[in-house]
């Protein structure tokens, strides 16, 4: 593909995204799916460039506000040119305007006005756009975050590393990191899971024979922490309320020692399906998965399970702000109506899943969000309507669940800004006897 092909495909994928309630991975999936004509280069050029857009969007916009340019995709991704890759106006109209498959050519007007981007004071541009947050969610951080807010959103703007996990029914993470080292990729510890590895350069692992023997599974560093916090002890029975495609269920069999039971329950069979092969490829034979269909026949479904269970995890749906370093997309979809409606869908699970536990067991809540509205104020809702269960603080729990350094707070609380890993949140809720 030439320059001009190149970011003409990186408009209409940003115009795809734009109009799609799907990730931007699924259009960009399904974008090249359709072209194979599109080389490896190709590809990676134009993926990296749409998610540079989509990252720094809140600059892009602003600054076409700014120029009095409407804010089309076309002119967002010729900006992002202009702006992130220092492209200059004549290279930019002799590159990447010309030729069969190009954008639109600038008109006179256009051009003109694009000229005067370098007189603009980008230092005037508000802390939400600097940013790159809607301005509501930047008032959130902030009152949130306090002095922290800008730093965070900043941790946004970059790529999420690629972590691993290593499967200790199969492997330790001292002989993971020699056989990465063997086979040539270099991979580093992560700081305070005892099982992760962190791609020090990123390659596409998807067929590699360390993941399709079930040696290692990607798996988040702060993912990989919150199903340590669960503390799953052999031959226990273990619920995965919410278990999506059953990475923290995997994690927690290997903790279990493949002893026990493992029941995995989601409402979305697409995002279940691949459970089973996973559980064969890391050698578990105690996880069953099974459908919610949100009707009576749940009940006869969980009927064996009410107060039985030793653990169970609900990793609850949610705004997935603590992921959006690798679907920046989101955030610029989300809104103040979604959350309130997400926040009494995670009210109904803590409720539907706490009469799963057993006396003496423990409920753990999760979110893959940095948000105060989907955290620390659900928990202690809960807590309110439900006073046979206490908090348990991870502070207390942190080195029993055999984690690296220290930590000294209530909930496991981080963001992209802390470490390194994605945003996420944890709460360890114990029944009473």
């Amino acid at each position: 593909m030439t320059p001009s092909a190149r970011l003409a495909a990186a408009a209409e994928l940003l115009a795809l995204i734009a109009a799609s309630p799907s990730p931007a991975e699924n259009e960009i999936g399904s974008f090249f799916r359709a072209r194979r004509y599109a080389g490896s280069k190709d590809r990676r050029w134009v993926s990296e460039f749409v998610y540079k857009c989509l990252r720094r969007r809140g600059e892009i916009d602003w600054v076409l506000t700014q120029l009095k340019l409407d804010q089309t995709p076309r002119l967002q991704a010729l900006l992002a040119l202009i702006m992130f890759e220092d492209v200059h106006l004549q290279e930019l109209q002799q590159t990447y305007l010309v030729g069969p498959h190009s954008l639109e050519e600038l008109t006179e007007e256009e051009g003109a006005t694009l000229e005067t981007f370098t007189g603009l004071d980008l230092s005037t541009m508000p802390p939400h756009v600097v940013g790159n947050f809607p301005k509501w969610l930047a008032d959130k951080l902030d009152q949130q975050y306090d002095g922290e807010a800008a730093a965070i959103m900043a941790s946004y703007q970059q790529r999420g590393p690629v972590t691993l996990r290593a499967n200790l029914l199969k492997t330790t993470r001292e002989e993971a990191l020699t056989l990465f080292e063997e086979a040539d990729i270099p991979v580093s510890p992560t700081k305070l899971s005892p099982d992760g590895l962190i791609l020090e350069a990123r390659q596409n692992l998807s067929r590699h024979p360390l993941l399709e023997k079930g040696i290692v599974e990607i798996q988040d560093e702060a993912a990989q922490i919150s199903s340590r916090l669960a503390m799953p002890r052999p031959g226990m029975l273990v619920i995965d309320y919410c278990a999506g495609g059953g990475g923290k269920s995997l994690a927690l069999a290997a903790q279990m020692q493949n002893s026990g039971r493992i029941s995995a329950f989601d409402i979305n069979p697409r995002r279940m399906r691949d459970i089973a092969g996973r559980s064969r490829r890391a050698g578990i034979d105690i996880l069953e998965s099974a459908v919610l269909a949100q009707d009576d026949s749940d009940q006869e479904l969980l009927a064996g399970l009410y107060g039985a269970a030793d653990r169970v995890f609900v990793d609850a749906p949610c705004s997935g702000s603590g992921t959006w370093r690798r679907q920046p997309d989101q955030k610029w979809k989300f809104s103040e109506e979604k959350l309130q409606e997400l926040r009494g869908l995670q009210a109904t699970i803590l409720e539907n899943a706490c009469q799963l536990v057993a006396s003496g067991g423990r409920l753990i809540y999760a979110t893959c969000s940095i948000l105060i509205e989907e955290n620390q104020h659900q928990v202690s809702q809960f807590l309110k309507a439900q006073p046979s269960f206490k908090l348990l603080p991870v502070q207390e729990l942190w080195e029993e669940a055999g984690l690296r350094d220290s930590y000294t707070e209530d909930y496991f609380s981080v963001t992209p800004a802390d470490f390194g890993s994605d945003g996420f949140f944890t709460a360890v809720l114990e029944r009473q006897p």
